[in-house]
């Protein structure tokens, strides 16, 4: 299959890439701020699946979130609305519940994927996605693992708010691993929930990363089944 993958320069868009590369024989083309839209366009007829990756999550200007959740968002369906065979993998987040500017975004975003099944041929598939970590991740950007992980790594404290509250984490590894599976798979489009997905309160969450600090924990991961711990882990020495 021919493969297209907006974002191809963040954290989802080159695990996934690095992901398929690795284990499927798929053709990936890539999409990122740097390609012009009519490039695109004419790519369209040959792409069997788009996953759209790009967007923002935090920013400096509110405007951001309208202009590129949702208006970039717009400017892809037009386009793969030309090729009704085309599918869509919309990365959205478990954020879109919420009414704060980038929840919102993503939900308005969500709609007009949903209006690109509704009112075409394309099948829409939306990834209301937990907080996903691992090798690769942005510190202040990504997810507070990879923020906690790299103040770890460099002796910076961690800024621990609301320590009780309970969060989603999602292995990044995971992820492409379902997200391969999915595009294999027949079934209606909507919403796509996801497995291995991962609770721990945010206190728990700092005190686990903190630990790695020690030795051995090569040793004792390794035959640990707690696959939440070692994939944390994981992502901790990728900042070493």
């Amino acid at each position: 299959m021919n493969i297209l993958i907006t974002g191809s320069n963040g954290f989802l868009g080159k695990s996934l890439i690095k992901y398929l590369k690795n284990n499927t024989n798929h053709t990936i083309h890539e999409f990122s701020k740097n390609d012009k839209l009519n490039d695109l366009e004419k790519l369209i007829s040959e792409i069997d699946i788009v996953f759209h990756f790009a967007g923002v999550n935090q920013t400096s200007d509110k405007i951001n979130f309208e202009k590129i959740n949702v208006g970039l968002t717009k400017k892809i369906c037009k386009i793969i609305r030309k090729n009704p065979n085309t599918k869509l993998f919309y990365a959205s987040s478990i954020q879109a519940n919420y009414d704060n500017d980038y929840g919102i975004s993503k939900r308005k975003a969500e709609k007009i994927c949903l209006n690109l099944q509704n009112n075409f041929q394309n099948k829409v598939y939306i990834l209301r996605l937990p907080g996903i970590f691992g090798a690769g991740s942005k510190p202040y950007y990504n997810s507070v693992v990879a923020t906690f992980c790299y103040n770890t790594v460099n002796k910076i404290k961690l800024n621990i708010i609301e320590s009780e509250k309970e969060i989603d984490l999602l292995f990044v590894e995971d992820l492409c691993r379902q997200l391969s599976d999915l595009m294999n798979k027949k079934f209606a489009g909507d919403f796509v929930k996801f497995k291995n997905v991962k609770k721990i309160r945010i206190g728990e969450l700092a005190s686990t990363i903190k630990t790695f600090h020690n030795n051995n924990h090569d040793i004792k991961l390794s035959t640990s089944k707690d696959s939440l711990k070692k994939n944390l882990y994981k992502t901790f020495i990728s900042f070493i």
